[in-house]
C-alpha cells in the first residue's frame, strides 16, 4: 500500500471483492471477513462508493453489487479494451483448423472472465465454462496459463490470497503450484478435468509485456491426444503470437 492512498487501496479493493461476486451480489459478512478492514470502516468505503455510483445494495437482500457508474465507464474505454473484437480472426481459425471448443479469458482482479466461447465441428462439446463465468486465477486452465507467465513472486501473492477458493482443485494449491512450474518450462498448461475434458492454454501479453488474458482449447481426451493436440498446440502458439502483434501496438492493457 502506497504511502498516502489508503483510502484509494481501501476503495479499490472492496470494488474488487463486489466485482467477484457478480452476479449474486456480495454479503457484507463476506467483504469483512475477506478485506480484513473494521466494520466501521468497511461500510464508510462502500457508503462513499455507493453515494458516487460505484456500488449497489439491494434493499431487500442488503447484498452489494456493481453500480452504475462502473458500467458508464466501461463504455468510454469499451473500444481501447474490446478484447473480443482483437481476438476475433484467430479465435474463428483456431475453431476451424481443430475443430474444438475455444475460449476466450481475461483477467479482472484475482479472477478469470471466460469473454469468448466458439465452438468446433467436432460433435462430442466439451463446454466447460459459459461467457461471463468468473473463477479463481488457478482454478482452471486459462488462469494457470496467466499464472505460469507472470513472475513467481506475483504468481504466487494470486494463489496466496486465492487459496480459499481454490479448495475445491483436485490436488489443491501445491498441485497448481506444480502445474504451473511445468508450464514455464512448456509454454502452456496441459490440465485433464475430473470428467475426462483435456484443456491446453496460453497465455496473451500486452504491449508491456503483461499476461492479462489467455487462449484454451477443449476437447474430449480420447481426442487432444497425439498428433492432434500436437497440433492444437502449434495452432494455437501461432494464434496467440498474432495476438500479441496485433497487441503491441496498441497501449498497455493489463496491471503490472
Amino acid at each position: 500500500m502506497t504511502a498516502g492512498t489508503q483510502s484509494i487501496d481501501r476503495a479499490a479493493m472492496l470494488l474488487d471483492l463486489v466485482a467477484g461476486g457478480h452476479p449474486d451480489g456480495v454479503p457484507f459478512a463476506d467483504i469483512l471477513a475477506k478485506s480484513g478492514l473494521t466494520r466501521p470502516t468497511a461500510r464508510r468505503v462502500l457508503q462513499a462508493l455507493i453515494e458516487h455510483g460505484f456500488v449497489d445494495q439491494d434493499a431487500e437482500n442488503r447484498r452489494f453489487f456493481l453500480g452504475s457508474r462502473i458500467y458508464e465507464l466501461g463504455l468510454l474505454v469499451f473500444p481501447a479494451y474490446d478484447l473480443q473484437d482483437v481476438c476475433k480472426p484467430e479465435l474463428e481459425r483456431l475453431v476451424e483448423v481443430t475443430g474444438d471448443t475455444v475460449f476466450l479469458n481475461r483477467v479482472v482482479g484475482d479472477k478469470m472472465t471466460c469473454i469468448a466461447r466458439e465452438s468446433g465441428a467436432f460433435p462430442v462439446k466439451a463446454f466447460v465454462l459459459d461467457v461471463g463465468v468468473h473463477r479463481p486465477i488457478g482454478l482452471g486452465a486459462g488462469g494457470m496459463a496467466v499464472l505460469a507467465a507472470l513472475p513467481p513472486a506475483k504468481a504466487e501473492a494470486i494463489l496466496d490470497r486465492n487459496t480459499g477458493d481454490l479448495k475445491e482443485f483436485s490436488g489443491g494449491v501445491t498441485k497448481i503450484r506444480e502445474m504451473v512450474e511445468l508450464a514455464r518450462e512448456t509454454g502452456y498448461i496441459d490440465r485433464v478435468s475430473d470428467v475426462g475434458v483435456r484443456t491446453v492454454a496460453m497465455a496473451i501479453r500486452d504491449s508491456a509485456g503483461t499476461p492479462f488474458a489467455s487462449i484454451s482449447v477443449s476437447s474430449i481426451m480420447a481426442r487432444m491426444t497425439g498428433e492432434h493436440l500436437q497440433s492444437v498446440l502449434a495452432i494455437m502458439g501461432e494464434e496467440v503470437a498474432k495476438i500479441s502483434a496485433k497487441l503491441s501496438k496498441m497501449r498497455p492493457i493489463g496491471r503490472a
